[in-house]
This record gives structure tokens, C-alpha cells and sequence, in this order.
């Protein structure tokens, strides 16, 4: 570090502007170079999803021949779309439905020691003024935090 700052302090004013201009313009080659090759890797891992871009086209067409057959199932069963995936709407409500009966109520989410929580800070609320904090070192109190 003291090599460093002699020389940024005592030989870099003595040089001229080309020579400065020269050895920034190489040093900067240089750590383009080096980052290049520190962090290539992961500029690759970043980017993989560029080349799924190739497969756009296909995909397209994928999904408009899947519409097609849609269509013409529909037209030829007679169903419309909305009644052909009526059926598995009314499975998944009901699935639904009950998982909402079989899930505890929220008294259940409580035990003795939240209880106990609870009614200490309610106590503390209590006996304690309206501008105090409960909480030590802050000046507002602790559920408008």
C-alpha cells in the first residue's frame, strides 16, 4: 500500500497525458478481460433461457392445434367448452368445501403459554399510561409498531 501511494503521489503527475491515457486504456482491456473470465460462467447460467426462444414457433403451433381440437370436440359432441370442464370446477368446490369443515377453528390456535402472553401484555396495557411505551427505549407503544 505504500508502494502505491508513492506512486500514485510522485511518478503518476511526472507522466503525460498519452502515457496515462495508454496505461488506462490497457488496464481497462485488462480487467474487461479478467472479468470476462471470472464471471463468463455465470453470465451463461444466467442467460440459458435464451435459448428456449428457438421453440417459440412450435409451442404456437402447439397451442393453436390444441384450440383446434377443442373446438371440434366441442362442435362435434355437442357440449360447449364451459359444460365439458364444468364437472372437474364442481369436484375441486367441493373438495374445497370440505376442506374448510375439516380445518380447526381459531380458538384452537391458542394454548396456556399464548394465553398467558397475551394476558400479561393486556395487564401491562392496562397499567400503563396511554404515552408510554411497553417496549423500553422506544417512544411509541408496541402495537403501533
Amino acid at each position: 500500500m505504500v508502494f502505491t501511494g508513492l506512486f500514485c503521489f510522485l511518478v503518476l503527475p511526472k507522466l503525460g497525458t498519452v502515457v496515462l491515457s495508454v496505461v488506462c486504456g490497457i488496464t481497462l482491456a485488462a480487467v474487461l478481460y479478467h472479468h470476462y473470465i471470472v464471471f463468463g460462467t455465470e453470465y451463461r447460467m444466467s442467460t440459458w433461457q435464451n435459448s428456449l426462444a428457438n421453440y417459440t414457433p412450435l409451442l404456437v403451433l402447439a397451442f393453436a392445434v390444441l384450440i383446434v381440437i377443442g373446438v371440434a370436440m366441442s362442435l362435434f359432441t355437442g357440449k360447449s367448452v364451459t359444460e365439458t370442464f364444468k364437472a372437474p370446477v364442481d369436484l375441486l368446490q367441493s373438495g374445497i368445501t370440505a376442506s374448510m369443515q375439516a380445518m380447526p377453528s381459531a380458538s384452537s390456535a391458542t394454548n396456556p403459554i399464548t394465553s398467558a402472553i397475551n394476558t400479561g401484555l393486556n395487564k401491562a396495557k392496562i397499567n400503563n399510561p396511554a404515552n408510554k411505551s411497553i417496549i423500553p427505549a422506544l417512544g411509541y407503544r408496541a402495537s403501533n409498531v
